[in-house]
């Protein structure tokens, strides 16, 4: 085997930053062009914002344009179903739909074309091959098929071999790396210790398994200096973290094996803007700017977004690399509201706490998430949860239980709930806080 280059794709990798403002303008004025003929929900929100095709003229005219949120994706959804009408392709171009996790109380569906497939992989390939993925790795695959992860199989596989395991199934995962040679791992940043301990109970060393990379996403945490510092010394390999976004693109940022921050990998696909949470000013990417993670498609069929906030907090980390990669590297250090994240699933407090109101007048419908540990390890599940009940609960234990049952069933993550007279959680006049991080310094 000769030599293997250092990136997946060299020139677009180790573009200059003039080169890549000329790629990224180009790319933009003719994604917008689509978006204008093609989208209904973006003529109708760019509309109603009082602005042309024409006032776009260069890359730095992009925050003439409005912000496009969440929560208006998931109306248009509901409005139009099955993929809203800020779907900008004909529905008989899509090949595939995947799903958010739903924790909002419902799914978000994502359509890929053709197209929008081969990019996905396209980027996938870049991420995995920055954080050392090579033609000689298995990689066993331990996703649902119908979440965005499970699109990485066809970049997993164009590098090197996929072993398909799916979710709970620890004998045929522990199987992959003893039997088949498996020696690489793609998981959320808590589960590589959680694994450790089930290979202890079955009197497993890790080490023996030969993982030599491990790259974690889904959830903060990867980069904590001592989290990453037990799972390298627990199974003898490297761990990198990654990430990307459902709604935009399912890997977009990579750490290198200098692990100076996570690269931006998605060149001519993606444009990220960082900008100030609270104004919606455009910050300059320089190192040590801090904000919230705003992205535009540049190359999709079914459904390019604009301007879409991602409520990401990052901090830039640097804007060169020994690897001579030159996409700038983050760490996402917070959220820009309120979510947590559970073992890779998107749990908002507000949909726990709905769940929570379902049940009055057997409880009050007030509630308190209560974090004890930074994440990841503060966010394994069981995750414990104050609920009001009120004098007309019945059996307390039974009410326990089903709303255990109820969070584990719609929100997709275990909870300890701990059953609290009423009046017992503060009240607000404004908005409710429904998180308390003690690891933060908050007190009880």
């Amino acid at each position: 085997m000769g030599k293997v280059s250092e990136y997946w794709n060299d020139d677009i990798e180790t573009l200059p930053p003039e080169r890549l403002h000329q790629l990224h303008e180009e790319a933009l004025l003719r994604q917008l062009k689509y978006v204008w003929e093609n989208s209904a929900f973006y003529q109708q929100k760019f509309r109603k914002a009082g602005v042309e095709l024409g006032d776009v003229e260069r890359l730095e005219h992009l925050n003439r344009l409005p912000f496009t949120e969440k929560s208006e994706l998931r109306d248009s959804q509901i409005g139009s179903p099955p993929l809203g009408t800020h779907i900008a392709s004909p529905m008989e171009k899509v090949k595939r739909i995947y799903s958010t996790s739903g924790t909002t109380g419902r799914p978000t569906f994502i359509g890929l074309t053709e197209h929008d497939i081969n990019v996905w992989c396209e980027a996938a390939c870049r991420a995995f091959w920055t954080c050392g993925l090579r033609p000689d790795s298995v990689v066993p695959l331990v996703v649902a098929p119908f979440l965005i992860a499970a699109s990485y199989a066809d970049a997993l596989q164009k590098i090197g071999m996929v072993v398909p395991i799916g979710v709970g199934s620890t004998d045929r995962l522990i199987g992959a790396f003893q039997h088949i040679g498996a020696n690489a791992l793609l998981s959320t940043s808590s589960f590589p210790l959680h694994f450790a301990d089930s290979l202890t109970k079955r009197r497993i060393d890790p080490k023996s398994l030969g993982i030599k990379l491990i790259m974690a996403g889904g959830e903060p945490g990867a980069a904590i200096p001592s989290l990453r510092q037990e799972v390298e010394e627990t199974f003898g390999c490297i761990f990198l973290e990654m990430m990307g976004n459902g709604d935009m693109c399912g890997e977009m940022w990579a750490e290198c094996k200098y692990k100076k921050g996570m690269h931006f990998i998605a060149q001519g696909i993606v444009y990220p803007e960082i900008i100030n949470a609270d104004t919606g000013e455009v910050l300059e990417i320089k190192e040590g700017a801090k904000g919230e993670l705003v992205y535009t498609s540049l190359d999709r069929e079914c459904i390019p977004l604009v301007r879409f906030r991602t409520r990401d907090h990052v901090e830039v980390t640097q804007t060169s690399c020994e690897c001579g990669r030159t996409g700038f590297g983050i760490r996402v250090f917070g959220r820009t509201d309120d979510m947590i994240i559970v073992q890779g699933v998107n749990v908002y407090p507000a949909a726990v706490r709905d769940i929570v109101a379902s049940l009055v007048p057997r409880t009050t419908g007030a509630i308190e998430i209560q974090l004890h540990a930074s994440p990841p390890k503060g966010w394994d599940p069981p995750i414990h949860i104050k609920v009001e009940y009120c004098e007309e609960s019945g059996e307390l234990d039974l009410l326990k239980k089903e709303v255990e049952s109820l969070i584990r069933e719609k929100l997709i993550f275990r909870a300890n709930v701990e059953l609290v007279p009423p009046g017992t959680l503060p009240k607000f006049e404004y908005k409710a806080k429904l998180v308390r991080k003690f690891y933060d310094g908050e007190s009880e």
